[in-house]
């Protein structure tokens, strides 16, 4: 009975080990650095609002070194971006088209969410075409860029001036199904209390 016993305990334990040995050679050094989830491209400004549109106000955040601006040479800018998901090992660059959209801009005024909407003029913004991510690197980033005077000249004031930003045409990757737009929302008012406001 005993010899049964400790046959069947051998028996046993000779299992354990090959199961452990699969285990540790299947889980090799780094795994945790492996390429995992889906290549997609979008925007991360658009995804501020937790999902419940698109919008990108302006400014942001609680003090200067959560700004979501800066301002230089009479100009404020506005940080945007692109990225890509997923960890992808040896990641290729890739560049996507960056525009400004009327349609989606004057959908998001007539929406009604925003109050006291007013399109940005073009005269008063520039744009880059594209944006590039550079090969090993996920993200990007890149500027809307207005003229001050929308702080100084009357027409705007207590306006919410709004500006839809899109991407498009990926040389690499696909884009997301979602969050490829955003609708930059420039509080005025709010942008020239912040800029009135002195740095710590």
């Amino acid at each position: 009975m005993l010899m049964k016993f400790i046959i069947k305990d051998y028996r046993s334990l000779f299992f354990i080990l090959i199961l452990s040995g699969l285990l540790v050679a299947g889980c090799k050094e780094g795994d945790g650095d492996a390429d995992y989830g889906f290549a997609y491209i979008y925007m991360p400004q658009a995804t501020v609002s937790g999902g419940l549109n698109n919008h990108y106000p302006v400014p942001s955040g609680a003090g200067v070194s959560t700004y979501n601006f800066k301002e230089e040479n009479s100009q404020i800018h506005i940080y945007l971006g692109i990225l890509r998901s997923g960890l992808i090992s040896g990641a290729s660059g890739f560049t996507v088209n960056v525009s400004a959209s009327s349609i989606l801009t004057e959908e998001a005024i007539a929406s009604g969410e925003i109050a006291s909407a007013m399109a940005l003029p073009a005269a008063l913004y520039t744009l880059p075409d594209k944006a590039t991510v550079e090969p090993g690197q996920s993200s990007a980033s890149f500027f809307l860029s207005v003229d001050n005077s929308i702080l100084t000249d009357d027409a705007y004031a207590g306006k919410n001036l709004v500006l839809a930003v899109e991407i498009s045409n990926p040389t690499q990757y696909e884009l997301s199904d979602q969050n490829t737009s955003v609708v930059v929302v420039i509080d005025v008012e709010a942008l020239k209390e912040r800029e009135e406001e002195p740095e710590d």
